[in-house]
């Protein structure tokens, strides 16, 4: 019996294989890394923790580094970039549902954020983190015809492995700062409501894909 990650690589080998596929791809791995990037290096200036003020600025650098790579592959492959429909922008969606402000927002209000509203983002940030680890591992077997793709996929999943580690590590931390029950109380709460917003996502992937090879 084919695992879940068998039956995800052999699904994006198809799409892959479509006019406009891989570029139809990178552009919805590209909306989150332009999406995070921008609220992360808000936040780093919201934050007062030395260190967490280094992780986030790290973080938002291969954000926009991420960015780069995957506008230029798909110039390359002759796809234009463009931003999501609100249905496929799983970070902003799932940002919406949150308890937390709008980074950005705050940033301009000259706010500040405590650390229940900071451990909230944090885990925005982290549970999307971990599927797209998942997502471009299926990304990168899908695409062994395809080595410049490849490469850039296994330059983002390095970042995203580390930037899994640093926000767990967080997330640990605010275990000890505030309680272990309130951090997995919005672990579970944001899953589900991942949940719900994939169901979402994956109903408009097919016009999405659709609009691509047109």
């Amino acid at each position: 019996m084919e695992s879940s990650q068998q039956h995800m690589v052999a699904f994006l080998r198809m799409v892959h294989a479509r006019a406009g596929g891989t570029g139809a791809i990178l552009n919805l791995i590209r909306a989150s890394e332009v999406r995070g990037g921008a609220d992360i290096i808000a936040l780093t200036d919201l934050v007062s923790d030395p260190q967490l003020k280094m992780d986030l600025a790290k973080h938002a650098m291969d954000e926009a580094r991420h960015s780069y790579l995957l506008l230029r592959r798909m110039t390359q492959l002759g796809f234009a970039a463009y931003r999501l429909p609100p249905e496929l922008d799983r970070l902003e969606s799932l940002f919406e549902r949150s308890r937390a402000r709008d980074v950005k927002q705050v940033y301009t209000d000259r706010g500040s954020i405590d650390d229940a509203e900071l451990m909230e983002i944090m885990m925005v940030a982290y549970i999307p983190e971990n599927d797209a680890a998942v997502k471009l591992q299926a990304n990168y077997e899908a695409l062994s015809d395809d080595p410049d793709s490849q490469a850039v996929i296994t330059s983002i999943l390095r970042d995203e492995e580390r930037h899994i580690e640093y926000l767990g590590s967080w997330l640990k931390r605010f275990e000890q700062r505030i309680s272990p029950r309130a951090v997995a109380a919005v672990r579970e709460r944001l899953q589900e409501a991942f949940k719900q917003i994939d169901v979402v996502y994956y109903g408009a992937l097919h016009e999405y894909f659709e609009r691509a090879a047109a």
